[in-house]
């Protein structure tokens, strides 16, 4: 049984811009938010969730500003708040699952995160996330790319 959500960027992402399948994430996350699960976010996926935050609030050519940044921030910080953490995942075993396929880094620290919490893991379309070397819950929140 699953102890949480372990939440990748596109999810975050898409609860964030109203993309398609955000209403499955709120979901996820008003559980989160009332304390009922535990939520997590990788410190690779929060990097990346604030800087895609700043460049898609940035200038029109999507460079992060001043502003930008300090929304980023907030934003990551409201979800803090509210009861997402940001964890760090043992980065020996995520270099072992980048070693082993095609996935990103980023994708290999929040699979880690999931696999050392027994946590499910929230993605997108993406399918990097098939064929892993190490055995996670998946729970896909939509199945076409944005």
């Amino acid at each position: 049984m699953s102890s949480g959500y372990v939440f990748d960027t596109e999810a975050i992402i898409a609860f964030l811009y109203s993309e398609p399948g955000h209403d499955t994430v709120a979901d996820l996350l008003t559980d989160v938010f009332a304390g009922g699960v535990p939520g997590r976010i990788a410190e690779a996926n929060a990097s990346e969730i604030f800087y895609l935050i700043a460049r898609f609030e940035g200038t029109d050519e999507g460079k992060p500003t001043k502003e930008s940044l300090r929304e980023s921030d907030r934003d990551l910080r409201t979800l803090e708040r509210r009861g997402l953490q940001i964890d760090r995942a043992d980065w020996r075993v995520a270099g072992e699952i980048k070693a082993d396929g095609h996935i990103s880094l980023a994708d290999a620290h929040t699979v880690t995160l999931a696999h050392e919490q027994n946590a499910t893991l929230v993605v997108g379309a993406d399918d990097d996330f098939d064929n892993l070397p190490v055995t996670v819950d998946l729970l896909q929140f939509r199945n076409d790319s944005v």
